[in-house]
């Protein structure tokens, strides 16, 4: 068996052009524009001849984030009356809102450019054709009916912030140095909003991630020392950068994480990547809080929905992710307010969350998303009959048996420097390119020992490979007594100067 060719067959790689564009992604810069940007350019141009102020309106999200920093940043280098807008999530909530044009129209603004939202604001498009200020949307989510605005960019395969900085490159035309270095927004943005690594977003990720490594943005060289990174990759990037980014939108306000990716200054860099680091660690308390109460409220259904005026709403979208992870059903959040109810969503592959929560349209006061995840408000009077209606959906029991996925079944023997450099080619690894999953059968361990801070972890001799199983189960050691089927990645373990391969195990199970 070729393990290289059935990885490249998993991922949907089969004919000779797609393989070669995997191995070799097109340079950022040379990817075709996947819309048509020239109607909305010329608006903005036009804009800027008569002196307008222009307002761009984000997202309190790091693909939100990202997308504001990389417009402002190409608008602004060239015209100096642009300034930026991320709502506050409490007081305005998700998306365009009327209270945040109100806003930008105080602030004078002739031109607002939404981007990583505006695709399901019918009502605040037509608010702005109504105060004469004309909007541009930059959007990545699902429509619902269609927009009525002929300056609409809009495209699901990329981020908002892939999509931005598209337009960008358009709208600049030159010089290739300068939407180079946006590269590395791309990149955090498309990493952390979990889009597939697949076609221009791996060219985003792959290209991003090398910007990234060599960025000289004060924010975020700030911002690794804080976290104590020395090299980014997809994991830093996922589970260190994006929610210290994210932080601040959900218990404060995203304003400071757009000033940390934005300011020239080191000193003011170091002050809010430390603000950050804060509040991150204070939204890790109040998100273990949350789904602490949230696993003693769980009531068995297809489709699992708690709800509680504790939960804070800017982490209501971690606790969904929670009871996903651990019951494997889609689950909701809902942070219950005085007047009204915020939701946040999240699903499992086959379940439509959001298709699914367009069925109770009637009883929300609005509610967008994808696939995988979605957002929603509800007047409190219609709460109970909402949670009515969700959970009493009948999901296809097959969705809701976790599979286990394995590339290939290899020998331990085939196991060696030769494959890691090969599978070192496959990164960076992500959402339509995961990490490769191997299985070996009849695999007779030895060393067998508990590891780590109460000896949650389990590790043991395979072949000649060491294996670690981090919290194992309570009963692991018996599965290890005779042959087992062992289900794992293949990993480089590096400690004091010395590199080894070792198997980061997944599952075992006893051979039959």
């Amino acid at each position: 068996m070729d393990i290289i060719k059935t990885l490249l067959a998993n991922r949907g790689l089969k004919t000779k052009k797609a393989i070669e564009e995997f191995w070799h992604p097109t340079q950022p810069e040379d990817l075709k524009s996947p819309f048509d940007s020239k109607p909305a350019i010329r608006l903005i141009k036009s804009h800027i001849k008569k002196g307008h102020k222009i307002a761009i309106y984000g997202d309190y999200d790091v693909d939100g984030i990202c997308s504001t920093a990389i417009l402002w940043e190409t608008i602004y280098s060239q015209y100096k009356n642009v300034f930026p807008h991320i709502p506050h999530r409490e007081s305005e909530g998700y998306g365009l809102s009327i209270a945040g044009i109100d806003h930008c129209l105080e602030q004078g603004a002739k031109l607002i450019i939404a981007v990583d939202n505006g695709i399901v604001a019918h009502e605040q498009v037509a608010y702005c054709r109504k105060k004469k200020c004309d909007i541009i949307i930059i959007d990545h989510h699902e429509v619902g009916s269609p927009l009525n605005t002929k300056y609409l960019i809009h495209n699901t395969s990329s981020c908002a912030a892939g999509l931005t900085w598209f337009f960008c490159r358009d709208y600049l035309l030159t010089p290739k140095a300068y939407y180079s270095e946006l590269l590395s927004l791309v990149a955090i943005a498309t990493i952390c909003d979990i889009i597939p690594l697949l076609g221009p977003n791996r060219s985003f990720a792959k290209y991003g991630l090398e910007e990234l490594n060599h960025t000289t943005r004060p924010g975020l060289l700030a911002l690794f020392t804080e976290a104590g990174i020395k090299s980014v990759g997809p994991y830093e990037v996922g589970f260190v950068i994006g929610p210290r980014l994210n932080a601040a939108g959900r218990l404060e306000h995203a304003i400071d994480s757009l000033r940390l990716l934005c300011t020239k200054d080191p000193t003011r860099a170091r002050q809010l990547a430390a603000s950050l680091g804060q509040t991150n660690r204070a939204r890790q308390d109040a998100t273990f809080s949350a789904v602490s109460h949230a696993l003693s409220a769980v009531k068995e259904s297809n489709l699992i929905v708690v709800s509680d005026s504790n939960y804070h709403p800017g982490i209501i979208g971690l606790v969904a992710a929670k009871l996903v992870e651990k019951y494997y059903r889609p689950a909701i959040a809902i942070s219950v307010g005085e007047q009204e109810s915020k939701g946040s969503a999240r699903s499992i592959p086959g379940f439509h969350i959001t298709d699914h929560l367009r069925t109770a349209e009637k009883l929300l006061v609005s509610v967008g998303g994808h696939a995988m995840a979605a957002g929603f408000t509800v007047e409190n009077s219609k709460l109970e009959i909402l949670i009515s209606k969700l959970t009493s959906i009948k999901i296809n029991p097959e969705l809701l048996v976790k599979k286990q996925r394995i590339d290939a079944e290899i020998s331990l023997t085939a196991i060696d420097q030769e494959l890691m450099a090969r599978l070192k080619e496959f990164e960076p690894y992500g959402l339509g390119n995961p990490t490769p999953i191997f299985s070996t059968p009849e695999v007779k361990v030895s060393d067998i020992r508990r590891i780590g801070k109460d000896n949650k972890h389990l590790k043991f001799t395979a072949g000649n490979l060491e294996a670690v199983w981090f919290n194992a189960p309570l009963d692991a050691e018996r599965y290890t007594l005779d042959a087992v089927d062992l289900i794992y990645q293949i990993e480089v373990d590096s400690w004091n100067g010395q590199s080894k391969l070792q198997l980061l195990i997944k599952d075992v199970q006893k051979s039959s």
